[in-house]
């Protein structure tokens, strides 16, 4: 699906997420490459509010969505699909609104092909946001089998695992 105008403005929309992270890292790369590939960047978004907080909590998110839709660009960048979101309900939403909307803006990835245009492209985006989606919750299950075990040995009782871990190991 080939949008009809010619010019290619874009919205960057960054998101880290940890606090050892840097967002304007992220945003310096997504503006050059942006630029580099023939779009004009209108804004760069810098998102610090956490991945866990929905997204329809996010207000700088919530915001570009809305501009998204009142032609003030005609694409929305990002530099990976799990810098969006890491939450399946989240991925619905984003998957509606820009299949919905296609022709107005499209989401652009600097390292994810992105087609929602049609079966096919939403299909391999699903498969991605499937593998987002799934690394966090896996690991939140792994750490609460090792918490319990830790209990039960005595070695956990609370608090941030790896302070109270070298406390128990005298």
């Amino acid at each position: 699906a080939v949008m009809m105008t010619k010019e290619k403005y874009v919205a960057i929309y960054c998101r880290v997420s940890t606090e050892d992270q840097n967002v304007q890292q992220q945003a310096n790369f997504c503006r050059e490459w942006f630029t580099n590939n023939g779009y004009a960047v209108k804004k760069v978004i810098r998102d610090t509010e956490s991945g866990r907080l929905p997204l329809t909590k996010r207000r700088r998110f919530g915001k570009l969505l809305e501009e998204s839709l009142m032609g003030k660009f005609n694409f929305f960048g990002i530099y990976n699909l799990d810098r969006l979101t890491r939450n399946w309900d989240d991925v619905t939403l984003i998957e509606k609104h820009f299949r919905e909307n296609w022709n107005k803006c499209q989401l652009i990835s600097t390292s994810d092909p992105i087609d929602l245009s049609n079966a096919s492209g939403r299909f391999m985006f699903r498969i991605r946001m499937a593998t987002s989606c799934f690394m966090p919750e896996d690991m939140r299950e792994k750490q609460r089998i090792g918490i319990e075990r830790a209990r039960k040995q005595g070695k956990y009782r609370g608090g941030k695992p790896g302070r109270t871990w070298a406390k128990n190991r005298k």
